[in-house]
């Protein structure tokens, strides 16, 4: 026993020497100018960095770059002109406030990888496209020297056997980014703010995926445009997102990479302006025959909270208890989409608030008072007639409520209403033209007289032909 202890003391030594002996190694050879110009060599483009925190157990501890700049490409005549200059703002392409990497070394002995930390922190990057179809980092793409040599081969799918070794993390990601994405050929900007992108508590092992075969994520950002779009499926959005789920990277049968997302979506906050299933839905032919456009919709729709579970594979998504409460009413919404096709297959049911559904309702009634007219104002109201539209229109709370079913696609959406089920014009005035009669009929009762009733027996026929709604 006390020789055992005796050779587990004297490789805990040996561990130790190794530490301290890669630290030094790494304080001595790794300084924020040698990254810089090997990054500037890579990518020709001029790079700063404020500072490397390298310890004396860096290799246990950690590693923390902070101060990243790196410009649009660069010549060599230009690299050598901006050498001990900063990168300036105007020609920023990425930077980044910090990175931090903690690599756990013990665990490599035993042939597992646990990255304990490698975070991006306050992340920024300028994206353009050129009006020729280029971006600022096509040149990245492009291969060089003997890769160009090579004769190209079909890429392989990854598989869960080119893996030697477990793979835990505790986190890695970004946080606080900033994208923006500008389109000179439609001069459209679009910004990614608040961005923030976590891969946690993953736990993968080739030789059991059935147990070990999951990473957990996190996503946060919002998104908008700098100005209103000039085309796609909505004109204008601000929008902020919050999704958290899981990922198990591996298919178990075929043991390739083919992701299985599981995402529980919600919005704290949004705008969206111009959306083209809520415009298409205003133009629904039985809804439009008596009440026009449903223009109780704004062009702007507001929210303060929504969310949605989202299932992905394979380029098809499907969508489930999905809700938006927004100011003026509440949308329920599931089905599936192809993000190629942008095909789309959707349930939804929106309920108007109170003050859109009386706004429908006022309009209404105000069309019923120009078609009153005659014998029939003495005895009908334009109430009573609006209480027969409405209630074709309501639910039990007494607000309007519609039920769609949406196909086509995102940018041409079809709906079609599943409910209510709305009669057709003339079967809507003959029901009202009955009911009609019998509140005419019990009026003139009240103040006798057989001329009255006669008049009542074709009050329902003269309405029929007044009312236009």
């Amino acid at each position: 026993m006390k020789g055992l202890f005796k050779w587990a003391g004297i490789l805990l030594g040996v561990l130790v020497l190794l530490v301290i002996a890669a630290s030094i190694v790494v304080m001595f050879l790794v300084d924020k100018e040698m990254i810089a110009g090997r990054m500037e060599g890579a990518l020709n483009r001029h790079v700063t960095i404020d500072g490397i925190d390298i310890g004396l157990f860096s290799v246990v501890s950690g590693v923390e770059v902070t101060g990243v700049k790196i410009s649009n490409y660069k010549t060599p005549d230009q690299l050598e002109a901006l050498k001990g200059k900063p990168v300036a703002e105007n020609d920023l392409f990425a930077g980044l406030k910090s990175l931090s990497l903690k690599l756990r070394f013990l665990p490599l002995l035993s042939g597992s990888v646990q990255i304990g930390e490698f975070m991006i922190y306050e992340p920024v990057v300028h994206v353009v496209k050129y009006k020729n179809g280029t971006f600022n980092f096509s040149d990245l793409l492009q291969p060089g020297g003997e890769e160009k040599k090579q004769e190209k081969k079909p890429s392989v799918p990854l598989s869960a056997d080119d893996i030697p070794l477990s793979i835990t993390l505790g986190k890695v990601g970004l946080e606080q980014g900033t994208v923006t994405y500008l389109d000179m050929n439609v001069n459209q900007t679009i910004q990614i703010y608040d961005l923030t992108m976590l891969a946690h508590s993953a736990d993968i092992d080739p030789s059991n995926l059935e147990a070990r075969n999951q990473v957990k994520v996190l996503f946060e950002l919002g998104v908008r445009p700098k100005d209103r779009l000039k085309s796609g499926a909505v004109k204008f959005f601000d929008i902020g997102l919050a999704a958290e789920g899981s990922v198990k990277p591996f298919d178990v049968k075929t043991r390739k990479l083919d992701p299985e997302v599981v995402l529980e979506v919600g919005s704290p906050k949004g705008t969206l302006s111009g959306v083209k299933i809520l415009e298409s839905i205003q133009s629904v032919k039985a809804i439009e025959q008596y009440t026009g456009k449903l223009s109780f919709l704004r062009d702007e729709v507001t929210w303060n909270e929504a969310n949605v579970d989202v299932w992905y594979k394979a380029g098809n998504a499907k969508v489930s208890t999905g809700r938006i409460a927004a100011e003026d009413f509440n949308l329920d919404f599931s089905g599936s989409t192809n993000i190629d096709t942008k095909a789309i297959d959707l349930d939804l049911g929106m309920e108007l608030g109170k003050e859109p559904s009386q706004a429908l309702r006022a309009s209404i009634d105000k069309e019923m008072q120009k078609e009153l007219k005659g014998d029939a104002a003495k005895y009908v109201s334009s109430e009573q007639l609006t209480d027969l539209v409405m209630k074709h229109l309501t639910n039990e709370d007494g607000n309007v409520y519609l039920k769609y079913k949406v196909a086509g696609t995102t940018t041409s959406p079809k709906p079609t209403l599943v409910e209510p089920t709305v009669p057709s014009l003339n079967a809507l005035m003959k029901e009202m033209g009955a009911d009609v009669g019998n509140i005419a009929k019990e009026a003139a009762k009240k103040e006798a007289g057989k001329a009255i009733d006669d008049a009542t027996k074709n009050l329902g026929d003269d309405l029929m032909k007044k009312l236009k709604f």
